[in-house]
């Protein structure tokens, strides 16, 4: 069974006598999964009171109609009883602002956002809660797994204007001790803040930016908090269910959301069986489409799982009820999906690695600001055109469930994800937009270029060939020591301006690259500034412009291959031993997200043919992707046409040995010859075919 399917239930929607209805249409469109929300709120009415009653006859629909159930653990929303019951434990921010429990978009049926779960008696009751649930539906026939944290990140960050949390009682508590086990004395804590402090009393959790050390100790606690729940939750469940499998969901936080969210996807991913990713692509667009968004956060998500089962947990079924903005306004109303659209989606999702897909939703919410949005089929359940386009493909996965057994081939080269660069960002501006662009513009232009590209932490380049650095305005020493490392042992770098400019807790470094890191790279800052208008770094035959920041080198053992206007080095290339090393003078990523992606995509190509870099696929046409799975018994290659109209396209698989391929829906065959193939693709369209 390939898993596909819908969220189906999170009350009061849909209304109970329509689940009959539409479980069985589901049954006869080839779905196989449903997503229930189990929200603690609703569940658990009272003080060691459960009402089941709704998930007992949902469980039962789903068994009837053949639908395997994923339970979505909800904790986000907690019970009014408890609230009462401990009224130190609601969430409190910066200002002291503290938060009641509330309906918000996402949770029409109130409770949100929770309580404080580093309250002990909030936890002890949601373990109990927990229990009860796993211990419920503990081997039941319809039961798939349980979703143990659903998207895995901190939701009243970003949701009060800009109110940070939580500041209540219990967080400053264990921030202390968390402070204490790390330093040992009040002392040693001043040492590293650069502050004086004799007394444990002294130290507070910081409310208002302005400093570094103790912001970055702040966001860390934070994120090893974030771990440690997620590890709390899976207990939780299996105390009550030590069998079924139990797995998690994010956003791809690696993208700019690790301070506000603590979500670190590398992290979440380690702690549960499977991994997943919520994607709505055409949410708060009103301009241009990025036609990379989908594949870059299934590409962070398969990063980030190591290897573990991934899944596209919530794909957008339907239009958002939203303006520009990613938070929903109720009235404003955002692109409407068409089918051919989610056909587009479906195609980049099982291209990237999903063995799994789940929409949100099956209908449109029903209350809140997000009424009437995300619905997969019309207000009463019938389908759309976009319901039809994910019936296909239900099907069609239901007769080739041997897609399942291959997975993507490793990535041409790899992109290097280092946290404190993104939360230097954070703590010098208050957002994360520079780091995130940079990401988000060198992934982008890679992509459209062919590149399969995939992420990595620090410890896992060796891996790859070339690994790229995007944004290293701060790196910690060890992760300058552990890219040494990897230079040292034949790897390729490519970095961006002013690698380890900024240390440990920010601390700025005299030497730029820092932590030795200008040996590596053969060269040394001479002149930081900002860039001008119109001002270029020329290379080559061509040139191309510069962004956010100007940095004159100053060569070492280096050889400059790029030059500003007036000649000084922009560029330069080194070769450590038997390693190699390209340090570029601006910001390459921020480029590409101004607009300026051709000019950069030309200047990659030629740089990374330079590197010796060969691609795995090559394409004919720069709007059709191509992605090669590797199987123990199959290989099989995707193909997907982003143009509105037909293409025929030549695909090379140069050095893989095939002969022939045959499309996997009407058994065309197309022969390979010199490793090179050619066919036609319809616009909007993509295709599957198995290799020989």
């Amino acid at each position: 069974m390939f898993p596909y399917g819908a969220q189906y239930y999170r009350t009061p929607n849909p209304p109970e006598e329509e689940w009959e209805k539409d479980f069985k249409r589901m049954e006869e469109g080839g779905f196989t999964v449903v997503k229930l929300w189990a929200m603690w709120t609703w569940i658990h009415k009272g003080e060691g009171q459960f009402d089941w009653s709704h998930f007992d006859e949902l469980f039962e629909l789903a068994q009837k109609h053949g639908l395997k159930v994923v339970v979505s653990l909800i904790l986000e929303n907690a019970p009014y009883w408890l609230a009462e019951k401990f009224p130190d434990a609601r969430y409190v921010a910066h200002d002291g602002t503290k938060i009641d429990l509330i309906a918000r978009p996402n949770t029409p049926g109130g409770g949100w956002p929770g309580l404080c779960l580093h309250h002990p008696g909030v936890r002890e009751e949601a373990e109990n809660f927990m229990a009860r649930l796993g211990s419920r539906y503990s081997g039941h026939s319809a039961l798939d797994s349980y979703d143990v944290w659903d998207e895995a990140f901190f939701e009243p960050e970003g949701y009060f204007g800009e109110r940070r949390f939580c500041y209540c009682p219990s967080t400053k508590s264990q921030f202390k001790d968390w402070l204490k086990e790390k330093y040992g004395s009040p002392e040693a804590v001043g040492e590293a803040w650069r502050r004086r402090y004799t007394a444990w009393e002294e130290i507070k959790p910081p409310r208002f930016l302005g400093g570094y050390p103790d912001w970055f100790d702040w966001l860390e606690f934070n994120l090893d908090n974030h771990k440690d729940l997620m590890e709390w939750r899976v207990d939780g469940l299996r105390k009550g269910d030590g069998e079924s499998p139990i797995v998690s969901h994010g956003i791809a936080g690696t993208l700019g959301q690790l301070p506000h969210h603590y979500n670190d996807d590398w992290e979440n991913a380690e702690t549960v069986e499977r991994w997943g990713v919520s994607s709505f692509p055409l949410w708060g667009v009103l301009g241009e489409i990025d036609p990379s968004f989908n594949s870059l956060r299934i590409s962070i998500t398969r990063s980030s799982a190591r290897g573990k089962e991934i899944w596209q947990n919530e794909l957008q079924g339907g239009p958002a009820q939203s303006g520009p903005e990613t938070a929903p306004s109720g009235i404003s109303r955002g692109a409407v999906p068409k089918g051919s659209d989610v056909a587009v989606w479906n195609w980049e999702s099982l291209m990237e690695g999903c063995k799994g897909l789940m929409y949100w939703q099956w209908r449109s919410e029903a209350l809140g600001p997000e009424s009437p949005g995300f619905g997969l089929c019309h207000y009463d359940g019938t389908p759309t055109e976009r319901t039809e386009t994910a019936f296909r493909f239900a099907r069609f996965l239901n007769r080739h469930e041997e897609l399942k057994e291959a997975d993507p081939r490793k990535g041409d080269l790899a992109i290097l994800v280092c946290n404190e660069s993104q939360l230097y960002n954070y703590v010098a501006e208050g957002d994360t937009e520079f780091y995130t662009d940079s990401l988000r513009g060198i992934y982008r232009a890679l992509w459209e270029n062919n590149w399969a590209v995939d992420f990595v932490k620090p410890g896992e380049m060796g891996k790859y060939e070339l690994v790229y650095l995007p944004f290293p305005l701060c790196l910690k020493e060890d992760t300058a020591e552990r890219i040494k490392d990897y230079v040292a042992q034949g790897g390729k770098l490519i970095s961006e301006a002013g690698p380890a400019r900024f240390g440990d807790y920010g601390l700025l470094n005299f030497t730029v690259p820092g932590f030795g890191l200008d040996g590596l790279f053969g060269c040394r800052e001479l002149e930081f500034g900002p860039v001008g208008e119109g001002e270029e770094i020329f290379w080559g035959s061509g040139s191309m412009p510069s962004a956010l920041h100007r940095e004159k080198l100053e060569l070492g053992d280096g050889e400059a291959v790029g030059r500003y206007e007036e000649g000084d080095p922009a560029i330069v290339h080194n070769r450590p031993g038997e390693g190699e090393t390209w340090l570029i003078g601006t910001h390459l990523g921020l480029s590409c997200q101004e607009n300026e992606r051709g000019i950069v995509k030309v200047f990659l190509e030629d740089l990374l043919r330079r590197a010796g870099m060969k691609k795995g696929i090559e394409v004919s046409h720069p709007l059709v992707r191509a992605r090669l799975h590797r199987g123990q018994e199959r290989d099989f290659l995707y193909l997907l046409n982003l143009s509105e109209g037909k293409k025929r396209v030549e695909v090379g698989l140069k050095d893989q040995g095939y002969r022939r391929g045959k499309e996997l829906e009407n058994g065309e065959e197309v022969s390979i010859d010199g490793g090179r193939m050619e066919l036609s693709l319809a616009g909007r369209s993509g295709t599957v075919m198995e290799l020989f």
